[in-house]
């Protein structure tokens, strides 16, 4: 009898705990992180593996979880710039929104690598949707990696070598001109331009490395830095479709001499991810046939005239040296044309001054003289004679008159001088043909002026 009413007082408190149980797992529910690696293992090294890490929350996120970069000594980790995954599951009768990334990892050698212990904060709605905080820590991960064997795969790693991607490579080029029979005709000074497209199917475009490209003896080559991108899908390669990563090289090669030119293959080297071993993908080589260069005004069919630009709507490189060249020699020569200027300037009127003396030396003087005396003009007769005398002989008429030993010209000065200032009156009219006749005689250069005789030294011994 006791023990069937300990059974009966059992019973309800049983059944209060079955009902009791889901709730308080929900209750006592929290935040799960699940980390899976997707490739088996060892993997080689070189070969790029997605590591996936759920984190899963009751109800529902409020934000996104943070996803923290991790370092992984000896291997490259990366977290690509990919939408996360979103997805709903049930665990013991509670419902988990998931959120899940995928990283990257590439080992660098062989060995055993631990992912790091990051934690990462929560944030979901409760049962009464108010904001709970919460974490989880990432397990612990071990990846193994090794070369399978045969040693082949970590080729790139040792000797201090770029290591090489473990993926199947696809290469594929493009020309600005197009082949005619195969064979790509130009003129001495063009330029071709060759495209080189790489494309890693499930690996980074980091991940790649350059593709090995030559250029033949008298061709200049110049590459222009890689364009990489991880959007891209793998179009190319038929064996392996879908994301990847792409690298774009673009490779100029200038022609200056007629003949003809192959252009070799560009390789890129990777390892065969099933039999780990390596290999290489290549775009075939380019024939090119190089006549002699252009008229520099003629146009090539289809193209820019020889020494043109590519990209720079034709214009020739060597209109461009020119202009350089202008520019470059005006940069220099304006400094020294403010300095010249001013000096230039006083140059310019010191010649003016000169001109000036000129049309007011001596001659020009005589000659006005001479004009007035047979216009019969006194007074300017009388102003021009002087000035010529005392420019050329450095006195005055009368006294050159005199010095000269000529009657006649002394007495057609005096008789000027009469005329023009004499106290007792002449007739109005004044001739002056009888001045210009002895000036013809008489005129001519100045005299110069006898230097003054230095003094005599004193005797030494006197």
């Amino acid at each position: 009898m006791p023990s069937r009413a300990w059974l009966r007082r059992a019973v309800p408190l049983v059944l209060l705990a079955a009902c009791l149980c889901p709730w308080l797992a929900q209750a006592a529910a929290g935040p799960i992180v699940r980390v899976d690696v997707g490739a088996r293992q060892p993997v080689l090294v070189g070969q790029q593996v997605g590591i996936d890490v759920t984190i899963l929350a009751p109800n529902y996120f409020l934000s996104a979880p943070e996803f923290p970069p991790l370092a992984v000594p000896g291997a490259v980790v990366t977290l690509p710039d990919a939408r996360a995954v979103n997805s709903t599951e049930t665990i013991d009768g509670v419902a988990y929104a998931g959120i899940r990334k995928t990283y990257a990892f590439t080992a660098e050698q062989d060995g055993e690598f631990r992912l790091p212990a990051a934690t990462i904060r929560v944030t979901y709605a409760g049962d009464d949707g108010a904001p709970r905080e919460g974490s989880v820590t990432l397990p612990l991960t071990t990846i193994l990696a090794g070369t399978g064997g045969t040693g082949t795969a970590a080729a790139g790693a040792t000797a201090g070598r770029r290591l090489l991607p473990v993926a199947r490579l696809s290469v594929t080029q493009a020309l600005d001109h197009n082949p005619d029979h195969g064979v790509v005709r130009l003129h001495a000074g063009d330029a071709l331009v060759r495209t080189v497209t790489t494309f890693a199917p499930q690996t980074q475009a980091m991940m790649i490395v350059p593709p090995h490209a030559a250029s033949p003896r008298g061709v200049r080559m110049f590459r222009a830095d890689a364009r990489l991108s991880d959007q891209a899908q793998g179009d190319q390669a038929q064996e392996a479709p879908g994301p990847g990563g792409t690298r774009v090289d673009t490779l100029t090669y200038v022609f200056e001499r007629p003949g003809t030119y192959t252009l070799p293959a560009v390789t890129v080297d990777w390892v065969d991810p099933a039999t780990r071993r390596p290999a290489s993908s290549a775009a075939p080589a380019v024939k090119v046939e190089v006549a002699a260069a252009r008229d520099a005004g003629a146009l090539a069919p289809g193209g820019p005239p020889a020494g043109a630009l590519r990209g720079e709507g034709g214009l020739p490189w060597r209109m461009l040296l020119w202009a350089a060249g202008a520019l470059l020699g005006a940069a220099v020569l304006a400094p020294l044309w403010r300095q010249l200027r001013p000096r230039l300037t006083r140059l310019r009127q010191r010649r003016a001054e000169r001109r000036r003396a000129r049309a007011e030396g001596a001659d020009a003087r005589l000659a006005a003289t001479l004009r007035a005396c047979r216009a019969g003009d006194a007074a300017a007769a009388s102003q021009a004679l002087g000035g010529w005398t005392r420019a050329a002989h450095g006195t005055t008429p009368a006294a050159w008159a005199e010095a000269a030993g000529d009657a006649a010209l002394a007495d057609a000065v005096t008789g000027l001088q009469r005329h023009l200032y004499g106290a007792v009156p002449v007739p109005s009219a004044w001739d002056g043909n009888p001045l210009a006749q002895a000036l013809g005689r008489h005129a001519g250069p100045a005299p110069q002026r006898p230097r003054r005789a230095a003094p005599a030294l004193p005797p030494l011994n006197p």
